[in-house]
């Protein structure tokens, strides 16, 4: 009975709790996780598997906007699809990693298969749910900030500029020695907190990026893609710390402006 109690806390449907929303959006990106699982070596050598993914991958984006659909969730699934996917295409022509899939569409063709653009979105979709559980949350977002009519404040242009600042040192330092572009990342990082330190939820955030860590070594070990002078789990050190300041201060930042947007409608 207690288990029945427990799965229907975490499972209920149609889901209402922020809880809820977190293990159902597990639940689907278990089911893509699987494909990959089984699909990715062979997406190496035939192109044939790139496509079953990308179709195991929109059958099941489909269903789920269809069962498990939350207002805004296009919206966080459109960004993840143009920021996460674009940021990856960048990361292929500056050669930083590589995607192992082979894909069907001439443009893509060995930098990232289309499927996993549309796992971006659907990553992105998890960030959602995971920022709207209470020890995650925060203070909500209302505009107040001294530009574009309180939308933007000085926190966030400083954190853009040092998004920009790491992503060309990265482009510039990713084949060097694996501790140049981890010191630079590191230091620039160290600055930022000792300049703006991170708030109670923030650093929450940071304290459970190890899951984040072993999903994206999950992938690696799959053959999904390779990382140049990896110390850890198929990732090199930098990409550590370029998603402990990531998560939890330009994406967190970005979605809580859109969570108000959202809330307005």
């Amino acid at each position: 009975m207690a288990n029945s109690g427990l799965f229907k806390e975490l499972l209920g449907y149609p889901p209402k709790t922020p809880e809820q929303r977190v293990s159902w959006e597990a639940l689907f990106m278990l089911l893509t996780t699987v494909a990959i699982g089984f699909l990715a070596r062979s997406a190496a050598v035939e192109v044939r598997y790139t496509v079953i993914l990308t179709v195991i991958f929109a059958v099941c984006l489909v269903i789920r906007f269809i069962t498990v659909y939350e207002k805004g969730d296009l919206i966080f699934y459109l960004l993840g699809v143009v920021a996460g996917g674009g940021n990856d295409l960048m990361s292929m022509l500056n050669e930083v990693y590589s995607y192992t899939s082979l894909d069907f569409i001439p443009f893509l063709s060995e930098l990232i298969p289309l499927w996993m653009i549309l796992f971006w979105g659907q990553i992105f979709l998890m960030f959602r749910k995971v920022f709207n559980l209470p020890m995650f949350k925060g203070e909500a977002f209302h505009p107040n900030g001294p530009y574009l009519k309180g939308w933007v404040d000085g926190k966030l242009i400083l954190d853009i500029i040092i998004l920009i600042i790491l992503r060309i040192a990265i482009y510039n330092t990713y084949d060097m020695e694996w501790w140049v572009p981890a010191l630079i990342y590191g230091t620039v990082i160290a600055i930022r907190f000792t300049v703006i330190p991170l708030k109670k939820n923030e650093w929450a955030i940071v304290l459970i990026l190890p899951y984040a860590f072993l999903y994206e070594g999950l992938l690696i070990t799959f053959g999904l893609y390779q990382y140049i002078n990896p110390v850890f789990l198929g990732m090199p050190l930098w990409l550590y710390l370029w998603w402990v300041f990531l998560i939890p201060t330009i994406i967190k930042e970005v979605f809580d402006r859109i969570e108000y947007r959202v809330s307005l409608r």
